[in-house]
């Protein structure tokens, strides 16, 4: 699989989604240079897992997924809290993805965080649209 999109992370999660998303940070697939802003996925231990060690686009091309890194930063991480409920849902997820392909999969997460009342933006930690602000189940 390749990259296609900035959207996309390499641990699965939908950068599109996230209240960051072309504000202080361009997805964790973007490239890393003086005009990057957002530190932490500068920082983050999966990012450069994939990137560097296991010379992956994304985690479920590894033979070790899912790792220690991604059961610890993400699956298991803020357990019961509704907010983080993307983070839980990565292995589904990722089986979504080896099923349709990187295009479709963009496609449907792309339509999955929108608003059904006014195609805003969902985003995750709040589940509500970015531009009419109703609450949207995900």
């Amino acid at each position: 699989m390749k990259k296609v999109s900035n959207e996309l992370a390499p641990c699965g999660v939908y950068c599109g989604a996230c209240p960051s998303f072309n504000k202080t940070c361009f997805g964790c697939s973007s490239e890393i240079n003086e005009t990057t802003r957002s530190k932490s996925r500068i920082g983050c231990f999966i990012r450069s897992c994939c990137y560097n060690i296991e010379k992956h686009d994304f985690c479920i091309e590894c033979n070790q997924f899912p790792c220690i890194k991604i059961t610890k930063k993400l699956l298991k991480s803020h357990p019961g809290e509704p907010k983080f409920k993307y983070r839980h849902e990565i292995p589904k997820i990722f089986i979504k993805l080896k099923e349709m392909g990187i295009n479709d999969f963009l496609i449907f997460q792309k339509k999955r965080w929108s608003c059904p009342s006014c195609g805003g933006i969902v985003h995750f930690y709040h589940y509500i649209c970015s531009q009419c602000g109703k609450e949207v189940n995900v």
